[in-house]
């Protein structure tokens, strides 16, 4: 976090945040409107400069420019204002941007202390704001179809994105015809080979002297421009920014009505004219012609972030996110990549084609929760808060080995990271919810006795059948990765209704059938997992199991006459009669019959089988007695390897679930758990640096996310 602070101040110009230093030092729309919603968790005051600067330079037509120069740092990037030429010498350029700043407004005043202050801020901002919106639904939608065109490539923010290669590959190209350029963009060494060719500058050079040439007169760009697109991703975060300036009119007092009608009029545009159906998918399409223009881009998934997708829609693009070209963690990706990552060309993983940007994984994250798919969303946001903590703050990063590209102290990714981070680990499991914790009191036996005559033998094959009912549930309402659960679906099964009517044989089961070490580490690994989730189901938990402070401790399966709650499995049985901990005593007593099934020494593999059915916890399984040690080191290496455990060789610092800490004994201590981590760490340089010994890494320890595993 200080580091992400530290990029920051390092780029602050006084009025507004260079995105970089070097090439970067001027002002850019979109990455102000990023920067300012990071600066909106802890220097709201600094946001609102950030974009009153923005404001300051807006043209009169109501167009917010894509870039405000700073005539101290001229002469180091391409096309600077001697080449745009923008109307009465303004030091901008001749284009827009996609317009997050009523977004961006709106996030300052959510998370300013000073409402009075951010009101204040809003009511200066509204006017700039509605020029804006204006400009974009009037003057680029002549034909009010409810969508904006952008008239050139780095309007959409994909500036050499593979949307634009229909729409760029029919424009004639007369170098004799085109304007002398130098571009001085290329000083910049290594940058020079992932930042768009000669060939395509060409192409962007035409365009802004057509503009200079019209001298920006919108009907006239019309009539000449061979580019008219109207953008997935530039409309849908105009659809959610009309939205959000709907919002400000009321909080400012202003009258609504109009945004609301160009939200309305948008979502719908997107909605029917954008879809493709016969590739379920949205596209951009030419303003003049509606040609489609198909690309499997991250821009396909922003009308989520819009609002503007139907039901339908949106779980068809949602499988699309979760396919084996671009889910994140995968192992194809670190998150979703500008491009579809099984689409790329050997010598276009640069850029806009190929990299993953966070801003895109952040839009793409607010639009997965707005569709309620929050569990998907929140992983995401993990894995987002990685690539910074792994690989430093840079511009963009490698989709499979997320490694820093573009130019490192960004601003934009210091800023989300901020933003990330708040959204993400909050301190109290309790207040994410806004609980009002219940208690069981009396223990509750979720599996209804039925019990025989005295000496009358329970089923022998009871373990059996619970088990196999148990699979059942696990095929039919499990997610494919494990870590998602249908509980209301199940609720209304008839195979959740079978499973319940067979836990009852528990109850004359003779736990003396069970007798090797490894049958019992399978048998009460399952039937923790399921007395966990049957709790759930039958409780009608909806957020999280902190719901019922005593969850652990009250629900019990009767088992051969004796009841067995979550926790006596636990810290009774699994972790041979180990404290819980922040307790006195052990769960068992020293003359508890309960305490005759005590493992003799705890296996700590265990704390990644058992799921608490928390979003930290780990993938629900299914364990078998003769395969239980491989498939127990199997969960260990995989959640080693996961986003609960962040390894930094160079800050010297280890960032840990807080498991690790709340069962530290089990692995031996510390160091143990230093040890059992680099043992089973596939990333090469983390393991020696790990198991290097002369290293004393820091230990973190990262939130515990209870949010319910749905």
């Amino acid at each position: 976090m200080n580091k992400a602070k530290t990029i920051l101040s390092l780029n602050w110009q006084g009025s507004y945040t260079r995105p970089s230093p070097g090439i970067y030092s001027h002002q850019w729309n979109r990455d102000s409107a990023f920067i300012a919603m990071g600066y909106a968790r802890f220097d709201v005051y600094r946001g609102m400069m950030e974009l009153n600067h923005l404001f300051k330079h807006q043209w009169e037509n109501g167009m917010l420019p894509h870039i405000v120069f700073n005539k101290d740092h001229l002469g180091h990037y391409f096309p600077e204002p001697d080449f745009w030429q923008a109307p009465k010498g303004r030091l901008t350029s001749g284009i827009t941007a996609p317009p997050l700043q009523a977004t961006a407004c709106l996030h300052l005043f959510e998370h300013a202390p000073d409402k009075e202050m951010a009101t204040a801020f809003l009511k200066e901002a509204f006017p700039h704001l509605l020029a804006s919106h204006k400009y974009l639904h009037i003057t680029r939608d002549p034909e009010a179809t409810g969508l904006a065109y952008i008239r050139h490539p780095w309007e959409s923010g994909l500036e050499n994105s593979p949307c634009w290669e229909e729409p760029l590959k029919n424009m004639g190209i007369d170098r004799a015809k085109l304007p002398s350029y130098k571009r001085t963009d290329l000083k910049q060494g290594a940058l020079s080979e992932k930042i768009p060719s000669d060939h395509d500058y060409d192409r962007y050079v035409m365009l802004v002297d057509l503009f200079r040439k019209a001298a920006y007169d919108e009907k006239e760009i019309q009539k000449e421009c061979p580019f008219l697109v109207y953008d997935v991703l530039f409309n849908s975060i105009l659809c959610k920014a009309d939205q959000d300036l709907a919002e400000i009119a009321r909080i400012t007092g202003q009258d609504p009505a109009q945004p609301h009608q160009w939200a309305k009029m948008a979502k719908k545009a997107i909605r029917e004219k954008m879809w493709s159906p016969e590739k379920n998918r949205f596209d951009s399409l030419c303003a003049k012609s509606s040609q489609k223009y198909a690309a499997d881009t991250a821009a396909l998934f922003m009308p989520l972030y819009a609002r503007a997708a139907s039901l339908d829609q949106a779980e068809i693009i949602y499988k699309f996110l979760n396919s084996v070209s671009c889910p994140p963690g995968s192992g194809d990706s670190l998150a979703i990549p500008n491009q579809d990552t099984s689409h790329l060309k050997p010598d276009s993983r640069a850029f806009w084609q190929g990299p993953v940007w966070l801003e895109i994984n952040w839009l793409i994250c607010q639009g997965l929760r707005a569709y309620g798919y929050k569990q998907k969303a929140d992983a995401m946001r993990k894995d987002l808060i990685q690539l910074p903590l792994n690989f430093g703050f840079y511009e963009n990063y490698d989709s499979k080995k997320g490694k820093g590209a573009g130019l490192g102290d960004f601003s934009c990714s210091a800023a989300l990271f901020w933003d990330l981070v708040h959204d993400y680990y909050r301190k109290d499991p309790i207040s994410d919810f806004n609980l009002d914790v219940k208690r069981l009191g009396t223990p509750l036996t979720l599996n209804k006795s039925q019990r025989k005559a005295p000496g009358e033998a329970g089923d022998p094959r009871a373990v059996e059948k619970i088990m196999n009912a148990m699979q059942l549930l696990k095929d039919e309402f499990f997610s494919e990765d494990h870590r998602r659960v249908n509980y209301p679906a199940m609720r209304h099964s008839s195979h959740y209704q079978a499973y319940v009517h067979l836990s009852s044989l528990l109850c004359n089961y003779h736990l003396g059938l069970i007798k090797e070490q490894h049958e019992k580490q399978a048998f009460w690994i399952n039937l923790y997992n399921a007395i966990v989730i049957h709790g759930i189901v039958e409780l009608h938990i909806e957020n999280t199991v902190m719901e019922y402070s005593d969850f652990f401790r009250k629900l019990i399966y009767e088992i051969g006459g004796e009841g067995y709650s979550p926790d006596h499995i636990e810290h009774g049985i699994l972790r041979a009669n180990a404290r819980p901990p922040n307790r006195l005593a052990p769960v068992f007593k020293p003359f508890d019959a309960r305490k005759q099934h005590s493992l003799a020494k705890v296996d700590p593999r265990i704390h990644f089988a058992l799921v608490r059915s928390s979003r930290s916890s780990a993938p629900i399984d299914f364990y078998r007695a003769e395969e239980v040690d491989e498939q127990l080191e199997l969960a260990a290496v995989s959640f080693v390897n996961s986003s609960e455990v962040v390894v930094l060789p160079a800050s010297g610092k280890v960032m840990l679930s807080q498991i690790f800490k709340w069962y530290a004994k089990d692995f031996g201590g510390p160091d143990k758990v230093i040890e059992f981590i680099g043992t089973r760490l596939t990333d090469s340089e983390k393991k020696s640096y790990l198991l290097d010994r002369a290293n004393r890494p820091t230990l973190e320890y990262l939130h515990y996310d209870w949010q319910l595993n749905r």
